[in-house]
């Protein structure tokens, strides 16, 4: 990988507020328009395809914090806003897709190879895709949860503000009970659902 981690074109569009010699120097007046769109394209880049969090891009950039903060942020709304986040799959799936592709062919190129280090160089980056698509599954699952919890929550709103009788558990909930405790609450269950039957 590349040691520079700022595009040629930022450095030269913004040389006078990177200068590595004055790193404190503030800028007076707000960013021109073209600066601006300069300056968050490349915390795109930095966020996204590297992956660095807002507190390195503003030491890389010399950009105040706040600033950068505030980039990050503007990114994440444009994602929600051209994204169905209750509805991911499609992106999930894409994304997935290019993991599997990119693996096979790290794959291939490793059982080419008689270099040593080559070898293992290859071997650390499906590690690194592998532990991406555990983190992409793990994070679905997160995300799965904290969807039917809120739905589960205003559900529950709602039943108490119609003054209905009904209550929903949350999809995870774990209660710790004695085996005769147990079987009591589901016959209690088993008990409810037949008499809302015959209602």
């Amino acid at each position: 990988m590349s040691e520079l981690k700022i595009s040629k074109e930022f450095l030269e569009e913004n040389k006078s507020n990177l200068s590595q010699f004055m790193p404190k120097t503030r800028r007076r007046g707000p960013y021109s328009k073209q600066e601006k769109e300069s300056r968050r394209n490349e915390v795109y880049r930095l966020h996204f395809d590297y992956g660095y969090s807002a507190r390195k891009i503003s030491e890389l950039m010399k950009v105040n914090r706040n600033t950068i903060n505030g980039d990050v942020s503007y990114w994440y709304s444009k994602i929600i806003s051209n994204h169905n986040i209750f509805d991911p799959e499609m992106d999930i799936l894409i994304r997935l897709k290019r993991f599997e592709v990119q693996r096979t062919r790290l794959r291939i190129q490793t059982d080419k190879t008689n270099e040593f280090q080559e070898k293992l160089s290859l071997e650390r980056i499906i590690l690194d895709i592998d532990s991406k698509v555990l983190q992409i599954y793990q994070k679905l699952g997160e995300s799965t949860k904290r969807v039917m919890d809120a739905v589960t929550i205003n559900l529950n709103h709602e039943m108490k503000k119609q003054k209905k009788d009904t209550r929903y558990m949350l999809l995870f909930d774990k209660i710790a009970v004695s085996e005769r405790a147990k079987e009591r609450i589901e016959q209690i269950i088993r008990e409810d659902k037949a008499s809302n039957h015959h209602h």
